[in-house]
């Protein structure tokens, strides 16, 4: 009879843990930005439902220093940072279903949650 329950209670503690969400810490949406690489102008690179509260390095290909034109369709506030790692000063905070004016550069971003 116990072995029965023990199976039955790690069974459940087993479901219980795969039906958890992953990330309590998640934004919810797209967050668009753009960049120029050579002679291609106006590319655009998305993430989405980007993590929250960690420090998101735009992945950005070479000959594009930084990203611009940022618009947050996330229901997160998203802060800019003109560096790699989130370090420097807040840049800009863009509220979500808002943009960021295109001449605002960054290179790393911050969601809310």
């Amino acid at each position: 009879m116990r072995l029965r329950t023990s199976v039955a209670a790690a069974f459940g503690a087993a479901v219980l843990a795969l039906t958890t969400p992953t990330s309590a810490y998640a934004a919810d949406g797209v967050f668009s930005y753009g960049f120029n690489t050579g002679n291609q102008l106006d590319q655009r690179a998305a993430l989405f439902d980007p993590p929250g509260k960690q420090c998101i390095t735009l992945k950005l290909p070479n000959g594009a220093d930084f990203a611009y034109a940022a618009l947050n369709r996330t229901n997160a506030t998203v802060t800019l940072f003109a560096d790699d790692d989130c370090s420097s000063d807040a840049f800009y905070v863009v509220p979500p279903g808002k943009a960021a004016p295109k001449k605002v550069l960054v290179r790393s971003v911050l969601f809310s949650r």
